[in-house]
């Protein structure tokens, strides 16, 4: 008789919903509700006739304070309130207990067996919800929990996905630290933290809401225990707000998930507030700036491995574009002195920035990022895009190309042939495929020389082929090189101009392996 009534209770007091589309249904609600219904179902309480019998007619909603959810019904002989909650707080509110058909006062020992039974439950990671109900006439419609009869309890299972732990240690590894801050029991909180890797198995520090102190009385070893603290549980949204505060004020950059209404002033809070797409509220998700739609939290760590991937190719592109523009004011600069009449023409110049520049520049910006994405900490967001560091490697790489360039003009000037035009020729060629070379140098941070980011871009080798077919093409078509100021060049001379353009390549991978990092790696 006692499940059967724990059964309706759960059934009644629940605002999850069930709709047909066509012979399947559909659930929406919060997923503790959903069990609960089907928990009903399975055991034969339909919930379309059962709200049909019992109408409601007035409803508490949960609060983080009270952690309570009541519902006023009428019933077949009166009125009948339907409660839900965290068993210490619903147990405050019961004044009998019902044992099969019996109802009798609740009495201390029956509380102290009730909880010792909930805490062994939460100890093992169950979530516990206590239920309790009251039937009477003429009840009021806002004032109905209190005097209630403790039904029972029901246990809800809810294990973590599988993938999550690996998810918790790669924001580990990238520099994230994950709190948990929860309403359930600490005990039930601090199962589920060691289940998924987040505290390890010796760990048994969780603060409560009710330890918490209120923000404008909290000491400095207070805030510090904060900031050490990986699981809080039993606290409200206010202190939700609190914490994501306290981490701001520390200098800390706070991404907050959440799913309730009362969840959004925490929401907008953090830096980046993030909604559950499932089983979110419309408040929660207009307040966030991101929406998961799967509500899964290794979504969160694959978008942060997606946005330092971005930025990275980002960071990729502008350095490969503007070091190879600089290589070019550096080439004509230098020709321009020492040889003349080998200088780069301006369509030369422009085809260079408009084939050789252009493509696989493009084609950095759409890689998928390096392994070791998520093995670097956060980057500071204040500072520039192109650090000083930055810099210094961009006139690195300029000076590079340009020497090699300069290399290959003097040596076939004087010991292939003395021909203006073939030397203007050899600083065009040795330019331009020194472009397309030196978009390995882009290689990711203490990556490998061979299999990186940049050699397992599939772009990047579309860019060379079909910039290298383009630089044969000119060479092919007599009107081309008219228009380029080009010539045909003899075998040797073309050798000459191939191997200079690997120089560049050469050095900066012998100076990664002399020093066992990437020369981009002081960003």
């Amino acid at each position: 008789e006692n499940f059967e009534k724990l059964k309706l209770i759960g059934a009644l007091c629940n605002n999850a919903t069930v709709e047909k589309e066509g012979d399947a249904t559909k659930e929406k609600g919060d997923p503790i509700e959903i069990a609960l219904i089907h928990l009903s179902n399975a055991e034969g309480v339909v919930l379309i006739d059962v709200k049909k019998q019992y109408e409601r007619i007035g409803e508490v909603p949960f609060n983080s304070d009270t952690k309570i959810m009541g519902t006023l019904h009428k019933a077949p002989n009166g009125q009948l309130v339907a409660a839900k909650g965290s068993v210490e707080d619903l147990l405050a509110t019961c004044s009998k207990i019902q044992f099969g058909a019996n109802i009798k006062d609740i009495n201390e020992a029956d509380k102290k067996n009730i909880l010792a039974a909930s805490e062994k439950m939460a100890a093992d990671g169950i979530r516990v919800l206590a239920f309790g109900y009251k039937e009477g006439n003429d009840l009021p419609k806002d004032d109905f929990v209190k005097e209630l009869v403790f039904i029972g309890m029901i246990g809800f299972l809810d294990p973590p996905r599988l993938d999550i732990k690996d998810a918790i240690s790669s924001c580990r590894n990238a520099g994230i630290k994950v709190v948990m801050i929860t309403g359930d029991h600490p005990l039930t909180a601090l199962n589920i933290a060691k289940k998924v890797g987040l505290v390890d198995e010796a760990e048994q520090h969780v603060i409560t809401g009710k330890d918490l102190p209120a923000m404008d009385a909290l000491s400095a070893d207070w805030k510090e225990k904060i900031l050490t603290t990986a699981v809080f549980a039993r606290t409200t949204p206010k202190q939700k707000l609190d914490i994501a505060d306290i981490y701001q004020k520390a200098g800390n950059i706070v991404a907050m998930t959440g799913d309730g209404v009362n969840d959004a002033p925490a929401l907008k809070k953090a830096d980046v507030g993030i909604a559950m797409g499932l089983r979110g509220t419309q408040v929660a998700k207009e307040t966030a700036s991101i929406v998961l739609k799967d509500d899964s939290f290794t979504s969160i760590a694959e978008a942060v491995a997606h946005g330092r991937a971005i930025f990275q190719n980002i960071q990729k592109f502008v350095i490969y574009l503007v070091s190879c523009n600089l290589s070019e004011i550096f080439v004509v600069t230098v020709l321009g002195f020492i040889a003349p009449a080998a200088t780069l023409l301006p369509l030369q110049i422009l085809f260079l920035n408009m084939v050789t520049d252009v493509f696989p520049a493009l084609a950095l910006g759409v890689g998928k990022g390096a392994e070791t994405v998520m093995d670097q900490p956060p980057r500071d967001p204040k500072k520039a895009i192109i650090s000083n560091k930055n810099w210094q490697v961009i006139v690195i790489y300029a000076v590079t190309i340009t020497l090699a360039v300069v290399a290959a003009v003097m040596y076939c000037k004087q010991t292939i042939v003395s021909n203006d035009k073939v030397a203007n020729n050899v600083a065009f060629v040795t330019l331009a495929f020194a472009q397309l070379f030196h978009v390995f140098n882009m290689a990711a941070v203490n990556s490998k020389i061979l299999v990186n980011d940049i050699t397992k871009n599939k772009f990047v080798w579309l860019a060379i082929v079909i910039c290298s077919g383009i630089m044969v093409l000119i060479y092919v078509l007599p009107q081309m090189r008219l228009v380029l100021g080009l010539q045909v060049l003899p075998t040797n001379v073309w050798l000459v101009a191939l191997l200079a353009s690997l120089l560049p390549l050469v050095v900066v991978q012998l100076y990664k392996i002399s020093k066992g990092k990437s020369v981009l790696e002081k960003q």
